[in-house]
């Protein structure tokens, strides 16, 4: 039977309900590796962080931990766009946003150039809040 393993990954700087609901569909899967962007990286994409990096990873363990107790996961930092999604032939789904669903191609494209098959896409809708605004 094929293991289906899920690979996400983000900022997670303040988690709010658009990276809960991200969450909790790539936790789906038997086993979800969960790529935490460093703070360099981040900083070389001209964002702006509230919390380092320690304690963004406490924070996303203690809410995977609280709300998916028995999921099987893994949390690597993340220092480029992929991460280990390019190079772990195990990875078969990559769990998006609307907003970074155009990455999925590329992630492909760069699989197909390992001779990795490519992952299945699977794109979370964007959360709105009550003003139709996306919440960030």
């Amino acid at each position: 039977m094929l293991r289906l393993v899920a690979a996400t990954g983000g900022t997670f700087d303040i988690l709010h309900r658009g990276h809960k609901v991200l969450l909790s569909a790539a936790l789906q899967y038997d086993d979800t590796i969960i790529g935490l962007c460093s703070d360099e990286f981040v900083f070389r994409r001209g964002k702006y962080i509230t919390h380092k990096y320690d304690v963004r990873l406490q924070n996303l363990t203690s809410f995977i931990q609280y709300k998916f107790p028995d999921v099987q996961y893994t949390i690597l930092q993340l220092d480029d766009d992929f991460g280990p999604a390019v190079l772990k032939p195990s990875v078969n789904v990559l769990v998006c946003s609307e907003e970074t669903a155009h990455m999925g191609d590329i992630l492909n494209n760069m699989r197909l150039e390992r001779q990795l098959p490519a992952v299945e896409i699977v794109v979370v809708p964007m959360v709105r809040g009550s003003d139709g605004t996306r919440i960030s």
